[in-house]
């Protein structure tokens, strides 16, 4: 009876392990040479979001790697003091966003790889 016990336990762990399996993205966030941005923030473009998931660039030119579940997102940036929208994109499982600012005039623009 203890064996079948054991073995039951060891099964339902097994399957409980099997149903964590990672569901996200990877947001690789760039910015254009020259250009240094304020602070910036992730957030899902949902009415009823939750907070969003602020960052800084990095200045070297390198991408900073954000860990995101599916589903569309939009990319703010602050300005005076308010977030403003720089774009929107969509993550999906296990693939990487490329998002790449640059500043047009006062505007920033963005270039979107997935």
């Amino acid at each position: 009876m203890r064996r079948f016990v054991c073995a039951a336990v060891a099964t339902l762990l097994l399957l409980a392990l099997a149903g964590c399996e990672d569901e996200v993205g990877e947001v690789a966030v760039k910015v254009a040479g020259g250009f240094s941005l304020p602070s910036l923030a992730v957030t899902p473009d949902r009415f009823f979001a939750p907070d969003s998931e602020r960052f800084r660039a990095k200045g070297d030119g390198s991408p900073t790697e954000l860990r995101q579940p599916p589903g569309p997102f939009r990319l703010l940036y602050e300005r005076s003091g308010e977030y403003l929208t720089a774009c929107t994109f969509t993550v999906r499982k296990n693939r990487v966003v490329t998002v790449t600012l640059r500043a047009v005039g006062r505007e920033v623009k963005c270039d979107i790889m997935e």
